[in-house]
């Protein structure tokens, strides 16, 4: 595969993993289906849904002063706020290995609010969607095989 073609399929299944609703699932499943290997295409999606996560942390305080965007986050952080604080309630940090399941924009914008220190929200957070990719990777994979065999 040539290196501008790879490329194209890198970063598109890095793009699906970085927009919300769509998260390492969808981009696992587009960059398999592009004919992205299979590491490939999880690092690409893992990289691409756990990309908002610091960019996010680290710019909040910046990205609240445009209206637009702080009446959107704060609809996420109603939405989100009461589902994350169950969670954290139950599980404490260890939540966060559902990062993908309630999605990595909500946890990096809510969970700040609820005190957890930024450095346990990356690793936990990127644990978690590590583990959701190659357990999507794994499912497609397994799929896709048990297909081809019968």
């Amino acid at each position: 595969m040539l290196i501008a073609q790879y490329m194209t399929k890198a970063l598109t299944t890095w793009l699906v993993g970085f927009f919300p609703y769509f998260e390492v699932y969808a981009a696992v499943a587009a960059g398999m289906a592009m004919k992205l290997d299979v590491v490939s295409s999880v690092v690409w999606a893992v990289f691409g849904n756990f990309t908002p996560i610091p960019l996010l942390l680290w710019g909040n305080s910046r990205l609240m002063r445009i209206p637009q965007l702080r009446a959107w986050l704060s609809q996420r952080k109603r939405w989100g706020g009461q589902k994350v604080k169950r969670a954290f309630d139950r599980y404490g940090t260890w939540f966060l290995l559902m990062t993908p399941i309630l999605g990595s924009w909500t946890i990096a914008v809510v969970v700040p609010i609820i005190g957890i220190h930024p450095r346990r929200i990356l690793l936990f957070s990127f644990i978690g969607i590590t583990f959701h990719g190659v357990a999507t990777a794994v499912a497609i994979a397994s799929g896709m095989n048990w297909l081809t065999d019968h």
